[in-house]
């Protein structure tokens, strides 16, 4: 038999608290992400067998050397994902994240020995009795996967953000390593989702290549949140103090029931109407099943004489208020430990091993730097400063000013000069403020695209802290001594023998009575310190106990415990090269001979003539990258004029969007500027979500305006492909789009392919830009042709009709006996494509029917529907 080995000790209790959040974890998290977005986790599926195979060799090779104590040191990575609009977070704040959190689980939280309006515990001593120390170090790590130094902080800038728990994880694409060496920890300025603060993945999910803890900036910003202690405890094991559920169970013994998630996030709880949300002042809180005057509703989950200390909502896996929150249980400590170190089988005393117990080896903290005393002093320069246009203006009009931000200030190091390389043959010193860092205003001269180079000298103080001096590199250039008192508990003699000062008894204020945290029916013995009945009652041969012995709960002292750091500085470079990363157009183009037509003939005829963007995304930085960036690109596999054509592979996916950017036109002498195009496009199953904007610009770039979108549907003209998509010479079409705005000396286009999803191929060919008359010329050869999407369908359908162009269309629905089921459709149309949208036929039985088009008074064309 298995067991937990859970402490009995306060076995009837239940525990609840957390901070004033709303979090998105919770049991059956994954597995309802994985049904709503099947094809963003396939995509996964290869990087999560290689990432396992992975783990496994690993926790292969830790069994022979396992030990059952001594600190467990866990190394952190932090992808710090951030915009203009905020969300960088420096090294420092970073780093007290990390101090606080490293607090918090081993129960020396600074609030643990408070008091609330000077006079009510945080802690009561009947639930501080059960504190958990998790003897964890969480720290930032100094080695890369690849082998690199780092300061184990990955800072991103791109507009993508977390779509948070109702969404796949888009920021866990831009940057990953590998979560069998690391805790990935990513921040975000924001979510979509209103009220998210963080959310993580629970171990032994399956889903290695995205596993780690998001959340806000803003959480991360704070030691006074506990947002990151809940989402860490999530991703080592524990549940939700309520059990995600109306008096629902979390799995650990010495935790009480809990009815609800005490801050009204849960749809069940009523906080705070009727059930005000607690506080140390109303401790104990839900005491029994029945309220307290005044209010109403059911209360506690247990009556009072099962648990008269009520719910331990000072628990960091509840929602209270962080302002409150102050411990894990020792249980939940137990049961991080089983994800830490394996679950002990009791019949033959062997420990297993713990999903995430490679991270904290000896191996692993050597490999990822984090071991005592780590420091590599041929590799000290380790900061990698990047930067980004502040006004987001990479495309602008000559004359127009250009601001470049660096994120020095969020590194936060000794800058001892910094410069600017425009490409132009121009190199000025930074400028700096000290809300922003270095920076530079820039316009340039001259029309063209431009390379961007920020350079740096710095001097890097890299502090090292160890328990023990020894453990340090005696190079260091100055040394501190940091004493810190820890809070200790247990019995007196083990207490005296950790040698502990200031050692008091804490026990149970109660005393002797029915209101005893002792209560009728226990054992004749304290579990803790052998207290034992008094007060009995007899009656007749009934021998009742009516109180008990005033209880010694734990004594509690304080441990002295000294850190030695070292600082070690070192004078480093940084030069930072982004390619054509500003592009100034001219005021007034220069492009007249118009109509301008692009069949991408040739590779350079896309490479030369347009600019192209991608999503912004770096490399990830372990060998099984679950990220690749998406960009458009050259094909002579498929065409609709000529030879080749421009795709986006949907092998090639990342959420986010791609674009292409034309030329400057001047389309001021033209009656009616338009702009023609053709595409090609497939779904990879029957729910598409991808589209293509097209937009055009009357400032070099600078902004741009929504000339016309091909929505979802019509972006997966073609249907449903199983196999790579190359499009046939019928599923090929073409449109038109104009505006008056175009009209005018300076018009940009822009093609951005938007990826919210996967998909099959998507072709882009024969654009021209010129008069309207002359670009919608029909070609008479073409032949008719219906599509009917998605098919087989589910009740509701799209039917697309092309080339039928001035004439009268009627579109019916018949059975298999040729019997019309339903008129869909009776009119002239205009154009080669026209789209029938939304048709319902969810009141139809299931089976096979035809789509019949009559054109003109003759049958056209016949397709067949099938509905399932």
């Amino acid at each position: 038999m298995k067991n937990r080995l859970l402490p009995l000790i306060f076995a009837f209790l239940a525990v609840t608290s957390v901070n004033a959040q709303k979090c998105g974890t919770y049991d059956g998290y994954l597995e309802k992400q994985i049904q709503n977005y099947p094809d963003f986790y396939q995509k996964l599926q290869s990087q999560n067998q290689k990432l396992e195979a992975e783990n496994k060799k690993a926790l292969k090779r830790i069994s022979t050397y396992k030990t059952e104590d001594g600190k467990k040191i866990i190394p952190v990575v932090v992808h710090n994902i951030y915009n203009s609009a905020g969300g960088i977070l420096s090294d420092a704040v970073i780093q007290a994240a990390i101090d606080a959190l490293n607090r918090n689980i081993n129960g020396q939280s600074e609030m643990l020995l408070e008091l609330y309006q000077n006079q009510y515990l945080k802690t009561p001593d009947i639930f501080a009795a059960v504190r958990g120390v998790a003897n964890i170090e969480f720290r930032l790590a100094k080695i890369t996967p690849d082998s690199e130094s780092t300061t184990g902080v990955n800072r991103i800038y791109t507009d993508i953000t977390s779509a948070g728990s109702d969404g796949p994880d888009p920021v866990k694409e831009l940057s990953y390593w590998n979560s069998y060496q690391y805790l990935n920890i990513w921040t975000v300025p924001s979510f979509s989702q209103p009220g998210l603060l963080g959310y993580a993945q629970f171990p032994f999910s399956g889903m290695m290549s995205t596993d780690g803890v998001v959340l806000l900036a803003s959480q991360m910003g704070s030691t006074s949140s506990s947002t990151l202690t809940h989402e860490v405890g999530h991703w080592l094991g524990l549940r939700h103090i309520w059990g995600d559920a109306e008096c629902g169970d979390d799995n650990i013994k010495d935790t009480p029931s809990h009815r609800y998630d005490n801050n009204g996030a849960s749809e069940s709880s009523p906080t705070p109407n009727g059930h005000p949300k607690p506080t140390p002042a109303i401790f104990p809180y839900h005491v029994g099943l029945a309220p307290p005057a005044g209010q109403t509703g059911a209360w506690g989950c247990v009556a009072d004489s099962l648990n008269p200390a009520g719910e331990m909502f000072m628990n960091y896996m509840d929602y209270t208020t962080d302002a409150y929150t102050t411990m894990f249980s020792a249980g939940q400590i137990e049961a991080v430990n089983i994800t830490l170190e394996g679950e002990l089988d009791e019949e033959s005393g062997v420990s297993g091993i713990g999903f995430r117990e490679y991270m904290w080896s000896t191996e692993n903290n050597i490999a990822t730097g984090t071991s005592d005393g780590y420091f590599d002093l041929n590799d000290s320069c380790s900061a990698k400063y990047d930067f980004y246009d502040r006004n987001g203006r990479n495309f602008v009009c000559l004359g127009t000013e250009n601001w470049l931000n660096s994120n020095s200030k969020a590194i936060d190091l000794d800058v001892t000069s910094a410069s600017w390389d425009f490409g132009d043959g121009i190199v000025e010193t930074s400028d700096y403020l000290l809300a922003l860092g270095y920076y530079k205003k820039h316009t340039y001269a001259n029309a063209g695209i431009y390379d961007v180079t920020l350079m740096l000298d710095y001097n890097e103080l890299r502090e090292i802290r160890v328990p023990d001096m020894s453990d340090l590199d005696p190079s260091y250039d100055s040394l501190r001594a940091e004493v810190s008192t820890l809070i200790v508990q247990g019995t007196e003699s083990e207490l005296v023998a950790e040698g502990a000062s200031n050692i008091a008894v804490h026990i149970d204020l109660d005393g002797y009575s029915k209101n005893s945290y002792w209560v009728l029916g226990q054992l004749n013995t304290d579990s803790i310190l052998d207290a034992t009945y008094i007060d009995t009652i007899q009656t007749g041969s009934t021998l009742f106990y009516n109180g008990y012995f005033a209880d010694t709960l734990f004594y509690r002292g304080e441990l002295e415990s000294t850190t030695y750091i070292g600082y070690y500085k070192a004078s480093c470079q940084s030069t930072t090269v982004k390619e054509n990363y500003i592009t100034i157009g001219d005021d007034q183009s220069t492009n007249i001979s118009y109509p301008y037509a692009y069949s991408f003939e040739s590779e350079n005829e896309l490479n030369a003539d347009w600019v192209l963007t991608q999503p912004q995304s770096i490399d990830n930085e372990w060998e099984f990258q679950s990220s690749i960036n998406t960009v458009w690109e050259w094909t002579s596999k498929a065409s609709n004029a000529g030879n080749a054509s421009i795709m986006i592979d949907g092998d090639n996916l990342a959420l986010g969007s791609t674009d292409i950017v034309s030329p400057a036109y001047d389309l001021s002498d033209l009656t009616t500027p338009s702009i023609k195009f053709s595409w090609s496009g497939a779904g990879s199953n029957t729910n598409p979500v991808n589209e293509l904007n097209i937009s055009y610009s009357l400032s070099c770039g600078k902004t741009w305006l929504p000339l016309g979108t091909i929505d979802a549907i019509n972006s997966a003209n073609a249907g449903m492909y199983v196999t790579n998509f190359s499009p046939n010479a019928s599923e090929w079409m073409d449109t038109v789009m104009t505006k008056s705005q175009l009209k005018d000396d300076n018009i940009m286009f822009k093609f951005e392919y938007v990826i919210n999803g996967s998909s099959n191929n998507f072709y882009l060919d024969n654009i021209m830009i010129g008069e309207e008359s002359d670009l919608m010329i029909v070609d008479n050869t073409l032949s008719a042709r219906v599509s009917i999407y998605p098919n087989p369908s589910d009740g509701n359908t799209f039917i697309e009709l092309n080339n039928l162009a001035d004439k009268e269309v009627e579109v019916k629905l018949v059975n298999i006996l040729g019997a019309e089921i339903m008129h869909l459709f009776s009119g002239e149309i205009e154009s080669n494509y026209y789209m029938i949208n939304n048709i319902d036929l969810s009141h139809l039985e299931t089976g096979i029917y035809f789509v019949k088009v009559v054109a003109d008074g003759d049958i056209n064309m016949t397709d067949k529907l099938i509905l399932k």
